[in-house]
């Protein structure tokens, strides 16, 4: 899912299909887990489908009167609201646009679903069948099939009927529906039409939702920004209620709307966690965060932000505001914006960065363009459960403590020739104490997540210990000076650790039984996996890679090999150790078939041994060259920058290889 703030951006997101014709958008106000017609929202419309057109065309009277065939009878039904199998779609990008920002719900985002898919004729069989369905009680093949042949005047064999039925298809924009619907004329609408539930032979009345065909995109216009959207869609794009719903009583509320005054009172509408005085020289600087209470548009947001700046700005020479939405934003860093003041007489020596656009008023706004989106993946990745959340970090304390005591015992007795080895031979496993760690999420609760921070402090400067033994360019002397400071800041650490953990266990509720039992990654080794956003050519090319894997002096790797990829070809290596673990990554670009990924691994540090595996990706290049995505079998309109997917399934090239040491 993408996000957009603006007309604009969205547009520029939408600039990947610029070259298909065959798309159609989708606006809606919400998000749902399904994409259903109205006619199977209710169980009782669902089976009384039949009944539900049948009385539509009796009690409709003139409404119904030029209109010869199903699918012409229900786009008039679905124009009134009536329960169909249809689902509403426009050919124009910004009319879907509307529709997603046109209820100015606080709670709620809008979403443009963005599909490309073959276009059906609206006579085509296939739709000719699927309008049938919804017209008749009986769901028998044969009974279908000489209804079909009776209303249409072609037949229809059994196999095509039950390959149809299932299969809901997208209609192709026709001048049939304008007769139907005057709105559709002016929304370019179109619509897709869904298919029943088969069994076997058998078609059963539930009507299928679109859930099996994968939106291309989903484009999201947060809450906050919905409001503003819709009024630039008027200013800019001349697209309101008036042109979307042609009758003249759509004027009434378009007008109200238009020039009603916004009052908002800011009151309660936020609280201020963090006041952080970072004064340089001669130059007095203040950062403040705060946090949302309540769901407000991005202009009253802005508000809060020049309230607050106003606030602070007699005693500052710059002032930077970060606004989180919520708590769990807070605790992300996720801002929804930040702002920026900067005292004009301040010399240009101490001005910080600009970090955005500034406005007539002297106010710097960088309005941050994926806090919405973010929000959701850390909802489901990041965030854990506090009980499984401590029980993780302590049993991994557990491990780390050995090491800890060790190292602290040998250093106060001052053998650091022990020290050493002890630190090369465990290397390894402290480096994967501390990635894990660092892995492991976050509580809602952010007194906890300081506490927690502690197991990833001391767990860093053990790992940094392992750094500086490895340094070959520091004398003994330095050497011993750094582990000493990385020691003290691990005993700080640990001391913390220790003290506040009866506190915390109780606090949560975990007894030592429960420990082992829930110190398990509730997302093991789960990450997120992103989607093709644009359809590639199922054709793709079979990579071949034959790849030279030298050690070097200090350890470290260098690899080279060759290709049948074409040049410019931009290929990503990984190298992971057995437990999976992202040790090293570079890149290259294809040239005459040659690929060089050079050195990998930390200088003066490198690999020890044992099992590795390299894991090679393709991704796009950034430069339209055409030569190259026809040779690879990428339609040339689908470039993109992001890695390419073939059906939706995965990269193109994703190469596996192990070596050992």
């Amino acid at each position: 899912m993408e996000q957009a703030n603006t007309v604009n951006e969205y547009l520029k997101l939408l600039s990947r299909y610029n070259n298909y014709k065959n798309i159609f958008y989708r606006g809606q106000s919400g998000e749902y887990d399904d994409i259903t017609p109205s006619v199977s929202r209710n169980a009782g419309y669902r089976i009384n489908e039949s009944h539900i057109y049948g009385d539509a065309i009796k009690l409709g009277g003139n409404n119904f009167q030029n209109l010869k065939t199903p699918i012409e009878h229900l786009s008039k039904m679905q124009h009134y609201g009536i329960p169909t199998r249809l689902v509403d779609f426009s050919g124009n990008p910004l009319i879907a646009l509307f529709f997603a920002v046109q209820k100015e719900d606080r709670n709620s985002h809008g979403n443009v679903y963005v599909f490309i898919q073959p276009e059906h004729e609206v006579h085509s069989k296939h739709i000719r069948l699927l309008a049938l369905l919804a017209t008749t009680e009986s769901l028998q093949t044969n009974e279908i099939r000489k209804l079909y042949q009776s209303y249409y005047s072609e037949n229809i064999s059994e196999n095509e009927l039950l390959k149809f039925a299932s299969q809901g298809v997208f209609i192709k924009y026709s001048n049939v529906f304008q007769k139907t619907n005057v709105r559709l004329s002016c929304q370019k609408g179109t619509f897709a039409i869904c298919g029943n539930e088969v069994s076997g032979e058998i078609i059963t009345k539930t009507i299928l939702p679109l859930n099996s065909i994968t939106p291309t995109m989903i484009i999201r216009i947060p809450s906050e920004h919905k409001q503003a959207v819709k009024k630039e869609l008027d200013e800019r794009y001349s697209i309101n209620d008036t042109v979307v719903y042609p009758e003249f009583t759509s004027v009434a509320g378009y007008l109200r709307e238009k020039y009603k005054k916004q009052e908002f009172n800011l009151d309660g509408t936020f609280k201020i966690l963090e006041e952080d005085d970072c004064s340089y020289i001669r130059a007095k600087r203040i950062s403040i965060v705060a946090v949302l209470n309540s769901s407000l548009l991005i202009e009253e947001i802005k508000q809060i932000a020049i309230l607050i700046i106003d606030r602070y700005k007699k005693r500052n020479d710059v002032v930077w505001v970060f606004i989180a939405k919520n708590d769990d934003a807070y605790i992300m860093r996720n801002w929804i914006i930040r702002a920026q003041w900067i005292n004009e007489a301040l010399e240009p020596c101490y001005k910080p960065t600009v970090i955005g656009e500034i406005d007539k008023a002297g106010y710097i706004w960088c309005l941050e363009k994926s806090y919405s989106t973010l929000a959701d993946y850390y909802d489901e990745f990041a965030f854990k459960e506090d009980k499984n959340l401590l029980a993780l970090n302590i049993k991994t304390f557990t491990e780390l403590q050995i090491h800890y005591k060790y190292l602290i015992k040998a250093f106060k007795r001052d053998n650091l020739n022990n020290l050493e080895s002890y630190v090369i031979r465990n290397a390894k496993d402290i480096s994967k104490i501390y990635l894990q760690l660092g892995e492991y999420g976050y509580s809602r609760n952010n007194a906890l997540n300081e506490y927690l921070y502690n197991f990833q402090q001391l767990a860093l400067h053990l790992d940094n210990v392992v750094l500086w033994i490895r340094n070959e360019r520091l004398n003994p002397q330095a050497k011993k000076h750094q582990i000493t400071i990385c020691l003290n800041d691990a005993k700080s650490n640990y001391k913390q650790i220790i003290k506040d953990l009866n506190y915390w266990k109780k606090l949560i509720g975990l007894s030592e039984l429960d420990i082992d039992k829930l110190a398990v990654n509730p997302n093991g080794s789960k990450s997120y996996q992103y989607q093709p956003t644009i359809p590639l050519n199922p054709q793709g090319l079979d990579v071949c890679f034959n790849f030279n894997i030298s050690m070097n002096s200090d350890n470290t790797v260098t690899i080279n090999g060759k290709t049948n990829l074409f040049d410019k070809a931009s290929l990503i290596i990984s190298i992971r150790d057995s437990a999976g673990l992202l040790l090293a990554q570079n890149k290259s670009f294809v040239k005459n078939g040659l690929i060089n990924f050079g050195k990998l691994g930390k200088t003066n540090i490198g690999f020890g041994k044992g099992r590795y595996t390299i894991e090679v990706t393709l991704s796009l290049p950034s430069t339209q060259d055409k030569d190259f995505v026809s040779k690879a079998g990428i339609e040339y309109e689908n470039l993109t920058g992001n890695y390419v997917y073939r059906n939706g399934i995965g990269p193109i090239v994703e190469y596996v290889e192990e070596f050992v040491i």
